[in-house]
């Protein structure tokens, strides 16, 4: 049962982060083709009609809507063809769109996860494990946590502030679209982070990308660098580099830091920075027995 509910619950996460992104995406998409049908407005009052087919070439004759006369125009290769069929594409396009954004919005907004968590909030009172009623004193240990890193990034600068180009869903800026994926994951899971809060550790102040709280004590921070220009031999090599200085200055990879990575082609995979959180940040509930031989619920 316990392994059931983490792969389930791991699963729901990477499920809803992707909904969302293509929710994002497909909103990116409809801007866009919106942006381009304006353009062609014009062309929308325009009618199609085949002529003829020589060759496997399709001629056409053209019609305003509110007229019955046709005018012979030619192929595709005439613009005026090539912008009725763009304007006529476009619109069945954000038809498509219209209802697929309606469609995930409704989901989003009624999907009920079933972390415990989610379920325990739902319940009355009277109900809920004595383990929800502790939040309140760990609320207030995150609160100060972020309060005291926020205060410590603001004392120190921003680092190469012109490099930081990609806004997030709460108006702050990363260096990169992956990092900004990472941000707006941490952000709508509720996770306490930093986002390149400085590090001091030996003889190096380090800038990783994210300092995260983790709920096990809300003591421990986690730090995640990831790496995104791996192709770069430049960018390759700093990397290395920075990865043996965090050894070299008392802070290990796999343990105190973790890095991630694009795929060799510039892509990105939430995958493992789920993982990295699920173990280090915040575990999955489980069952397990005490000295008595009693069940009780660790997380």
């Amino acid at each position: 049962m316990k392994r059931c509910s983490e792969q389930y619950l791991s699963m729901e996460d990477k499920t809803l982060f992707e909904i969302k992104k293509l929710n994002i995406e497909l909103r990116d998409l409809q801007s866009k083709q919106r942006l381009r049908l304006n353009k062609l407005s014009k062309f929308t009052t325009y009618r199609l009609h085949a002529t003829g087919c020589i060759n496997g070439v399709t001629y056409y004759s053209v019609r305003r809507a509110n007229e019955t006369k046709c005018k012979y125009v030619g192929n595709e290769s005439k613009p005026l063809i090539r912008a009725i069929m763009e304007a006529r594409y476009l619109e069945k396009s954000l038809e498509f769109l219209d209802k697929d954004i309606e469609l995930l919005d409704n989901f989003l907004k009624e999907f009920k996860s079933v972390s415990f968590r989610s379920v325990t909030e739902s319940l009355p009172k009277t109900y809920r494990s004595r383990r929800s009623k502790r939040n309140k004193p760990k609320e207030q240990l995150a609160a100060e946590w972020k309060e005291k890193a926020e205060k410590f990034k603001a004392s120190k600068g921003t680092f190469r502030e012109e490099e930081l180009i990609h806004t997030t869903e709460d108006g702050n800026k990363t260096r990169s679209k992956s990092e900004m994926t990472i941000y707006n994951y941490l952000l709508a899971h509720d996770y306490i982070f930093v986002y390149e809060l400085p590090v001091e550790s030996g003889t190096r102040t380090f800038y990783p990308d994210f300092s995260i709280l983790s709920e096990i004590d809300y003591k421990t921070v986690i730090y995640i660098e990831h790496q995104g220009k791996m192709s770069d031999p430049k960018y390759k090599d700093d990397s290395e580099a920075r990865e043996y200085d965090y050894w070299k200055n008392g802070m290990l990879p796999n343990r105190d830091v973790y890095f991630t990575y694009d795929d060799n082609r510039g892509g990105f995979d939430i995958g493992p920075i789920i993982d990295i959180l699920r173990l280090r940040v915040r575990p999955m509930l489980w069952e397990e027995k005490d000295a008595k031989g009693l069940k009780r619920k660790a997380g």
